[in-house]
């Protein structure tokens, strides 16, 4: 007769093997999650939150069988409460949010009764363990979706009290294509709809308070814009603002413009009317997924869709992009400093349709200097710039935009 105490044992035993490994198993349960509930896939800021969220619980729930924890007196994972105040703040339903506790305790269930045939023969014995993993299981889920419930509702309650919230709600309805009433939704917002709008998404690290550095940067680009009006400002979250500018200067270089530190934008293309005030933050939202993707020191401070070409697309699968600027570039895609010249004197030449002397002029060099470089980098290449130059401007076009996440390391 298998003993209680014999299938405690064995989980005691697999599970401290496993808090080893915590790290990695926490990270395959959530790409898991994110692809069986595409509810939960946001920026990589959400993203982390998830996956600290994720560990936090799966390293309490393997010491609950290694040390046998009192699930009673357990609290849930910091991670997991402030992972649960960010989708309140971004309306995500609290229905997904327990979905994904659902799901990541079948995952890691599975995961679980996967050793334990791997561990024993026995088939008493698992499934003795198994009735006792699914018990502490579903206690400790019942106990920490309580608290993580309880801190959503909490902030999504603080939240839509202000009145940001009533128009950051109309904002999310015209973006989803639902039925508006433009009129009504003007007064809402303040917000005239039949103009031409440059949507925009700025983010930032500055200190403590995000949203402020983000409010700062938007409201000195639409200054030097010289929009007609003030900008409309939806925070995405606490740190992300969303922001429709109207009527700007169109012959004024939003890349041009000045930019504090650790604040980074996303600027559509300028658009006109209800239809434009979507289509130009989408573009916004696509050249935000392109910043994203290069790392935190190369990442441009504005990040211009128009600039981007198919570089949005590209970011979808970063290995494969990878390896196809390899094979394009070959040591023209080395990540150093001197490589670096090359290609962006190359992408310039290029651009300016092989003129020598307007590509002096744009990098403010020498013609020979230029010269010097171009014949280089072809020296480098294999072949002339001409050679395969669409393939060759676009791999050029993804190096300078997603920098080192695409180049190939030194040594």
């Amino acid at each position: 007769m298998i003993m209680r105490s014999d299938a405690a044992e064995l989980l005691a035993r697999i599970a401290g093997e496993l808090s080893r490994h915590a790290l990695g198993l926490s990270e395959r349960l959530t790409e898991q999650m994110l692809h069986i509930e595409p509810e939960l896939r946001g920026d990589s800021r959400v993203e982390s939150l998830l996956r600290a969220s994720v560990t936090g619980n799966v390293v309490i729930a393997l010491h609950i069988y290694e040390l046998g924890l009192d699930i009673d007196e357990l609290e849930a994972p910091t991670e997991a409460l402030e992972y649960a105040r960010r989708m309140a703040q971004r309306g995500t339903s609290i229905a997904a949010l327990l979905r994904a506790y659902r799901i990541g305790q079948r995952l890691f269930n599975d995961h679980m009764l996967g050793e334990l045939t791997a561990a024993t023969n026995d088939v008493a014995l698992i499934t003795s363990a198994v009735a006792e993993m699914t018990d502490r299981s579903f206690a400790y889920i019942d106990r920490v979706s309580q608290q993580v419930v309880t801190a959503y509702q909490d902030e999504r309650d603080r939240w839509l009290q202000n009145q940001m919230a009533v128009r950051t709600a109309r904002v999310r309805s015209i973006l989803s294509g639902q039925r508006v009433d433009p009129d009504d939704s003007e007064r809402t917002l303040g917000y005239r709809l039949d103009r031409t709008h440059l949507g925009m998404v700025i983010w930032s690290d500055a200190g403590a308070d995000q949203l402020r550095a983000a409010k700062q940067m938007a409201t000195a680009i639409a200054d030097q814009l010289s929009c007609q009006g003030p900008p409309l400002l939806i925070p995405a979250d606490e740190s992300t603002l969303w922001a429709w500018l109207p009527q700007p200067e169109l012959d004024v270089d939003p890349a041009a413009v000045r930019t504090p530190e650790q604040t980074w934008a996303a600027v559509g293309r300028p658009a006109t009317g209800l239809e434009g005030f979507r289509l130009t933050h989408r573009q916004a939202t696509q050249a935000q997924v392109v910043a994203m993707s290069a790392p935190a020191p190369q990442r441009a401070s504005m990040s211009c869709s128009a600039q981007l070409g198919p570089i949005a697309l590209m970011c979808s699968d970063l290995t494969a992009t990878r390896a196809w600027i390899s094979e394009i570039l070959g040591s023209l895609a080395r990540d150093d400093d001197a490589t670096a010249q090359l290609r962006e004197t190359a992408r310039v030449f290029l651009e300016t349709n092989g003129s020598f002397q307007t590509t002096a002029e744009r990098l403010v060099l020498h013609r020979n200097t230029v010269q010097y470089r171009i014949r280089k980098a072809e020296a480098v290449l294999g072949h002339s710039l001409r050679e395969r130059r669409l393939e060759v401007e676009v791999a050029l076009l993804a190096c300078r935009w997603l920098g080192s996440t695409v180049l190939q390391p030194v040594g």
